[in-house]
């Protein structure tokens, strides 16, 4: 069997069907009904499992950083502090797809995956 073109993969990647989301508006709600506590920390552990990761840096960097030339004063609040993570897994083209579909996780599928549990 032959090998798709990489112009029909591109096209594949960007196929559009018909679904209408707004993004920020999708992410605004995902951040308002996310837990609080350590679960952020969880699943940023057990994301980088799933990935194969070997290493896991977490930082928690307390500064808050100059706002004066942002595109808007409304990002001022976004400038710190903020919660650094870091894996040493790949980072795949099947991992940028996966992130490109909001609530599209195939993790439930993976048996070998620690967060196809949700």
């Amino acid at each position: 069997m032959e090998s798709p073109s990489p112009a029909t993969v591109d096209s594949l990647l960007v196929e559009d069907f018909g679904q209408k989301v707004d993004l920020t508006r999708r992410i605004r709600e995902v951040l308002l009904n996310y837990p609080e506590g350590t679960t952020v920390l969880k699943e940023l552990i057990q994301n980088a499992d799933d990935a194969g990761a070997t290493k896991v840096c977490l930082c928690l960097d307390r500064r808050v950083h100059d706002s004066h030339s942002l595109l808007s004063e409304k990002l001022a609040q976004w400038q710190g502090p903020a919660l650094l993570a870091y894996n040493n897994a790949e980072f795949t083209e099947d991992d940028f797809v996966s992130i490109s579909r909001i609530g599209g996780s195939s993790k439930h599928s993976q048996a070998w995956k620690t967060g196809r549990f949700g």
